[in-house]
């Protein structure tokens, strides 16, 4: 079945190539997809990823694809993958998309650990205006996680995958909520492991706060290995107890992840907000500044 596979993929590729794009080493992988370098005839590079029709299942195909292919297709921001080009075979789907040479998020953190302050405010602003970019338009995420943040080659934040993306408005303009549980579950909100309807705007919020607290202590703030544990734990707050015992950073930065993984949806903080909070203040810009002009004087 493999070689079978196989055979198809290179005839898929070939057809590929004479629209003008050639496909290399496979730079990520998925359950039913993969992920390319590709380049077209100039030597322009691009992220291509590769979706088997055949492995990825009905319920992708006939539901999640759509959505996905539909909001991708109707966004363009700075600090969001854009796709420059979708194909379609019989057996495969290709989605040429922004080549973000310095990988995700995670393998960033992994590799130079947990972020100070003012750096941590420098990667999480962009993150900021892309969610707020597309709850401005009614588009929920409900993928959020430092495995789709992508970095370009100068460090330029960018959200990607909307393979879970949705409207958050019916053909009515009637605000919806969601059911079905999509994403990772280590980044999911209360209200999405007790298996109720939910606000997808405000799951993405509660995935924004998992990642600032993942950027400043290069941990997950909750063992999804045992998810009654996990609840209980998110619906005790315990994660503000444990932000008190850091020293280092401001009361400002504490104060706006405890309002993203806050547990009662009333009280949870809206995109809008998180925009207009004090964390980002023009005291605090000056201070990122400063930063980023001595980061950029220790590379000369």
């Amino acid at each position: 079945m493999s070689a079978k596979l196989d055979f198809v993929a290179r005839s898929e590729h070939k057809l590929v190539g004479k629209m003008g794009f050639r496909i290399g080493r496979t730079i990520g992988k998925g359950t039913y997809s993969k992920v390319c370098l590709s380049a077209n005839s100039k030597g322009d590079k691009f992220a291509c990823k590769i979706i088997r029709k055949k492995l990825a299942g009905s319920d992708f195909i006939e539901k999640f694809l759509p959505r996905e292919i539909e909001i991708i297709t109707a966004i363009k921001h700075p600090n969001i993958i854009q796709v420059y080009k979708i194909m379609e075979t019989q057996q495969v789907i290709y989605m040429f998309m922004d080549y973000c040479r310095d990988g995700d998020l995670l393998e960033y953190i992994r590799e130079y650990g947990c972020f100070p302050e003012e750096k941590a405010k420098h990667y999480f602003r962009p993150l900021v205006e892309a969610v707020a970019y597309l709850h401005d338009r009614d588009i929920a995420h409900r993928y959020i996680k430092c495995e789709n943040i992508f970095l370009m080659a100068n460090k330029q934040v960018k959200l990607g995958d909307f393979g879970f993306a949705r409207m958050c408005t019916d053909a009515y303009g009637k605000h919806v909520l969601s059911d079905t549980f999509c994403g990772s579950a280590a980044y999911a909100a209360p209200e999405i492991l007790k298996g109720i309807s939910y606000d997808p705007k405000m799951y993405d919020m509660w995935s924004l706060g998992c990642v600032l607290y993942i950027m400043v202590s290069a941990s997950m703030p909750f063992d999804d290995l045992d998810v009654k544990r996990m609840i209980k734990s998110q619906l005790n707050r315990s994660i503000f107890t444990v932000t008190l015992l850091w020293p280092d950073y401001s009361l400002q930065m504490k104060n706006l992840l405890n309002s993203l993984l806050e547990p009662d949806l009333h009280k949870r903080i809206t995109i809008g907000a998180v925009k207009q909070h004090e964390w980002f203040d023009r005291g605090h810009l000056l201070k990122l500044k400063r930063f980023l002009s001595r980061s950029t004087t220790s590379l000369l």
